[in-house]
């Protein structure tokens, strides 16, 4: 039996909770948690939040104390493993960012684009004040970050804190989940030769019990399940491999303009109702378990993965997982101290990113030039620098000329003035 005497979880008024601390109930024969921490701003949900996972482990019968904490240090305390799932802004904030930059002709999205910019932009410094708070109350931690724009956030805390990170997002183990259900195989049977950044990545290789798919049957996977791969069989074959869900914002971005302005709401005003049904729903005192109404939130298998994670680190199991780590060569292409997303030994050592070699010369143009804007916004979320911050805008592939880049970003800075301190302090005026 492994034990951990405390998990925080930053961020824990999220509706993503439940879900999170269900991964410990099913796990709890292997896995035993002394307490699970939860910290948030916003009192009303961390105590429904609270209150709901605390019925939850009461009905599993597990012994694991549900503390709620209003004070981030007194949460942080002692902690092996702090996890971090916040929204600096709620969904009034993603909103905004979507439905700015399609005034400009282009797509607003909470992790791609302009509306992910902006979400870096308002978390990277609350972040950093996270971390601060880590390595003084939490020494020796694992920081593992959810928070999206997951792969811009793992690099700010790579390049500006000394903890041990880990960048996750739920991509992989829904695609390794798909790629077992199209084969009849559990989905330890399945590798993925995943290559890229985080929202930004491709599957090079598809193996099933040692043996690889060929081109024909990567395509007929993805006809299968093209909920995560929305592509036409021509482009996959034209790739020779397949692109994960969000690189339709960057290959068809016209057709996902124009249905973002068709649409009567953004995902963000869908998610805000599909929130609050599943509060009114955790303030029944007689829910006991996540109901399945959690599944429209989006997040599957989120708490496999961290508890899958967590085993590993704790037992030295030395197994792969896909997740954002620094590249230190691992793609010759590029930076050393940026992050990246690809398969990785995870083990009591930490994480070691497997060697992946150069990209594809079809891809190798695109994910460089995202990387560069990647690297501007982390330098913008830190020093709060306009003119970082229009390099940023100027070097993303979706933003169309520097005209668009220069206005929109205006628009888009005051729209969140009471999130960036870095940008509005006295000091710059």
């Amino acid at each position: 039996m492994i034990q951990i005497d405390k998990i925080t979880i930053v961020g824990g008024g999220s509706t993503y909770t439940p879900e999170f601390v269900d991964g410990f109930i099913q796990r709890c024969e292997q896995l035993q948690v002394g307490e699970i921490a939860l910290f948030d701003i916003n009192a009303q949900r961390l105590d429904l939040v609270g209150g709901m996972v605390k019925r939850m482990v009461e009905h599993a019968g597990l012994s694991t104390a549900i503390h709620t904490y209003a004070n981030r240090p007194a949460a942080l305390e002692g902690a092996g493993f702090v996890i971090s799932q916040m929204r600096v802004g709620g969904m009034d904030a993603r909103i905004r960012d979507e439905k700015i930059p399609l005034k400009y002709g282009v797509i607003g999205q909470e992790t791609t684009g302009p509306g992910g910019f902006m979400k870096a932009l308002r978390t990277i410094p609350v972040t950093l004040g996270i971390a601060r708070d880590v390595e003084k109350y939490a020494p020796g931690a694992w920081y593992l970050n959810f928070t999206n724009p997951s792969g811009i956030i793992t690099e700010a805390l790579l390049k500006h804190s000394p903890l041990k990170v880990i960048g996750l997002c739920n991509n992989p183990i829904n695609a390794i989940m798909g790629v077992a259900a199209y084969a009849k195989v559990s989905d330890e049977d399945v590798f993925l030769d995943w290559v890229g950044l985080n929202h930004l990545a491709w599957i090079r290789a598809a193996y099933v019990k040692g043996q690889a798919l060929n081109l024909e049957q990567m395509i007929d996977l993805a006809t299968q399940h093209s909920e995560h791969f929305p592509f036409e069989a021509d482009l996959i074959r034209l790739l020779g491999m397949i692109p994960i869900g969000y690189l339709g914002y960057y290959y068809y971005h016209d057709r996902m303009v124009e249905a973002a302005k068709a649409s009567g709401k953004t995902r963000g005003e869908v998610v805000k109702e599909v929130e609050g049904d599943l509060l009114r729903m955790f303030s029944d005192p007689h829910l006991v378990a996540k109901p399945p109404e959690l599944m429209k939130r989006g997040g599957a298998y989120y708490s496999e993965m961290a508890v899958r994670l967590i085993v590993s680190l704790l037992t030295d199991r030395r197994d792969v997982h896909i997740v954002i780590a620094r590249n230190e060569g691992c793609i010759p292409d590029l930076p050393d101290p940026v992050s990246i997303e690809v398969p990785c030994l995870v083990g009591g050592h930490g994480i070691t990113p497997l060697h992946v070699g150069r990209l594809p010369e079809v891809i190798r143009p695109l994910v460089q030039t995202v990387k560069a804007y990647e690297e501007y916004a982390v330098e913008a979320g830190v020093t709060g620098s306009r003119e970082t911050a229009l390099k940023a805008l100027l070097t993303h592939p979706l933003v169309p000329s520097y005209s668009v880049a220069k206005t929109m970003l205006e628009e888009l800075l005051e729209a969140n003035k009471a999130y960036l301190p870095q940008f509005f302090s006295a000091e710059k005026g």
